[in-house]
């Protein structure tokens, strides 16, 4: 009878032990998790990892398209490519020294820049300012304050605090549209940042 009593202490003691119900999911992790494992669905797909994470599907790409468009600005996040989140040369965008620009309001300089705005053959992968920037979209909340201003592209790629309307302009020529910015003394940078200035009047009496 001893022997008995002790064999079943063991069996008892083994069965607790294997348990999932003690909150250890073990490797079977599955969708039964809540059930299996005696702890919530999000703890148990923390601790399963890999046999749960299949089951990520479109959330993950969901959280990288954030990720990438926090760090990109505006709607190009998908589109930003490599370059997103690169420690990129600021000196690439940045007004040259003794550098003046020359834009201004007026309306022939505002209608040239505007066609510039929605030029496809400017860019590298057949996007132009308009891709993101469609009717007064895509713009973020700094843009109507005074340049210059701080400017999420700048900081997450370039490292810069702010930057001013034309280095904006030069900005978006390199990420996302994947091209070489403007000569600083090109006519169509002056035209176009006379636009995109238009552009932001109207956005911040919005």
């Amino acid at each position: 009878m001893k022997n008995l009593a002790k064999l079943s202490a063991m069996a008892l003691t083994s069965a607790i032990a294997m348990s999932p119900a003690m909150g250890q999911c073990g490797s079977k992790c599955t969708s039964r998790c809540k059930v299996r494992c005696g702890v919530s669905a999000t703890k148990c797909g923390a601790k399963c990892g890999a046999k749960c994470g299949a089951k990520c599907g479109a959330k993950c790409g969901a959280k990288c398209g954030a990720k990438c468009g926090a760090k990109c600005g505006a709607k190009c996040g998908a589109k930003c490519g490599a370059k997103c989140g690169a420690n990129a040369d600021a000196a690439v965008i940045q007004r040259p020294a003794n550098y003046t620009p020359a834009y201004t309001a007026d309306p022939v300089m505002i209608a040239a820049g505007k066609k510039i705005f929605e030029n496809t053959s400017l860019s590298s992968n057949g996007m132009s300012c308009a891709t993101c920037h469609t009717a007064g979209e895509g713009y973020q909340n700094t843009f109507a304050q005074p340049f210059p201003h701080f400017v999420q592209m700048a900081k997450s790629v370039y490292g810069l605090d702010q930057v001013h309307l034309d280095e904006a302009v030069q900005m978006c020529m390199a990420n996302p549209m994947a091209t070489e910015p403007f000569a600083w003394d090109d006519k169509d940078l002056q035209n176009l940042a006379a636009y995109v200035q238009s552009e932001q009047i109207k956005f911040a009496n919005k």
